[in-house]
């Protein structure tokens, strides 16, 4: 109460004098004001007598940050903890407003030097507003940090992560918009989560880029990487991007691996999404051969039956001449376990799924490998179906 009482009196003293002495606010009464302060209470006290006067007085505000920050490390007592916040929040925001990117550096000091995460999160905000380009990716750092670190204290993680992506939509630049996607999934409460999906449309209309990034680059863990994969199967897209995409998250899918159970799961689980999405889409000319490759090791070695079925079915939609091939190899390999009768009740689901596979192609091609299946004593559904696609093609 004392200090507050203090502040509202020097504050009042200092407006008074202000407007008798200097009707225009003249910057040079607050400095001299300021430097004669002797504790951040009375420093406090000027600044804000300064801007009630509305003193057009950037280089003053800033020195007086600097000499915050100088300042900071000699603080002692609470009260005057909360004076150095209010004073760096009044600083900050003055200085934000004013787009006074002379000042920019010390802004970021602040957000390293104090431990308030409200003043943290102010100093981010106003790094936007103000364009200090210099220093967004410095705001973009932050928001993965937070993103990744989870709730060590979950309200000041929050507020710092706010005042990223507050400060991430003042700058409009789309390559902030990772952070901001994975902290709209991310671990906050919702009222974080509904500002980063509401900064999302305003940095970029089409995400598919940065999207497909996240996906390819290793930087991104593999539960990123499938939300990114999700995300965009999701979005209104071209299926180009879309099978795109999927081409690139199988490759990524095949790259890497771990011995962690729960990554682990969200690799297969992107490898079966990237798949499903190559049998609805198909991939380009371009990527065809390396995707056909990606999708042989998924028949042969994938996770379960499951993954070789998609599989079956992406080739298929595929419909290259080594995807025919894998197909019809496929088909012979299980033939000739047919015939030293070493099959199982899995391979004849599998060569029901080939021979609906070779169909699918619609290719000449293919029927090779079906016309293989009639010369096998193989059920008479089984022969019925290969009839029955022959006709077809």
């Amino acid at each position: 109460m004392i200090y507050f009482m203090k502040r509202l009196i020097i504050t009042a003293l200092l407006s008074v004098a202000a407007s008798i002495l200097f009707a225009d606010g003249d910057a040079d009464f607050y400095t001299n004001q300021f430097n004669a302060a002797g504790t951040v209470v009375e420093q406090l006290a000027v600044v804000e007598s300064a801007v009630e006067q509305n003193t057009d007085a950037n280089a003053f505000y800033a020195s007086a940050l600097n000499r915050l920050l100088a300042e900071y490390p000699s603080i002692k007592t609470a009260q005057e903890f909360a004076a150095a916040d209010k004073l760096a929040q009044t600083l900050v925001k003055v200085l934000g407003e004013a787009k006074y990117t002379d000042a920019a550096l010390d802004v970021w000091r602040t957000v390293t030097v104090f431990s308030n995460p409200v003043v943290k999160a102010d100093c981010l905000v106003y790094l936007g507003a103000m364009q200090a380009t210099d220093f967004f990716p410095q705001v973009v750092q932050t928001l993965k940090d937070v993103n990744a670190k989870g709730p060590v204290n979950r309200l000041s993680g929050e507020r710092i992560a706010y005042g990223a992506i507050v400060s991430l939509a003042n700058y409009n630049d789309p390559s902030g918009y990772l952070p901001v996607f994975f902290a709209s999934n991310g671990w906050y409460s919702n009222w974080v989560k509904r500002q980063a999906s509401s900064t999302l449309s305003q940095l970029q209309d089409d995400p598919t880029d940065q999207l497909v990034t996240a996906i390819t680059d290793p930087a991104y863990a593999y539960d990123q990487k499938l939300l990114a994969l999700q995300t965009l199967e999701k979005s209104s897209t071209t299926e180009d991007n879309k099978a795109k995409a999927a081409s690139a998250a199988l490759a990524q899918g095949w790259r890497g691996s771990s011995p962690n159970p729960d990554i682990q799961s969200d690799v297969v689980r992107m490898r079966k999404l990237a798949i499903s999405m190559l049998a609805k889409y198909g991939t380009s000319e371009e990527n065809a051969t390396e995707t056909v490759g990606f999708l042989n090791r998924s028949y042969r070695y994938g996770a379960d039956e499951e993954e070789q079925f998609l599989t079956i079915d992406a080739l298929s939609k595929i419909a290259t001449e080594d995807a025919i091939k894998n197909i019809g190899d496929y088909i012979t390999d299980i033939n000739e376990r047919r015939v030293r009768k070493v099959f199982n009740k899995m391979d004849e689901r599998r060569i029901r799924a080939l021979i609906i596979g070779a169909g699918n192609t619609h290719s000449q091609n293919a029927k090779p490998y079906i016309q293989s299946v009639l010369g096998i004593e193989w059920t008479k559904p089984i022969l019925k179906l290969a009839k029955q696609k022959m006709d077809e093609l």
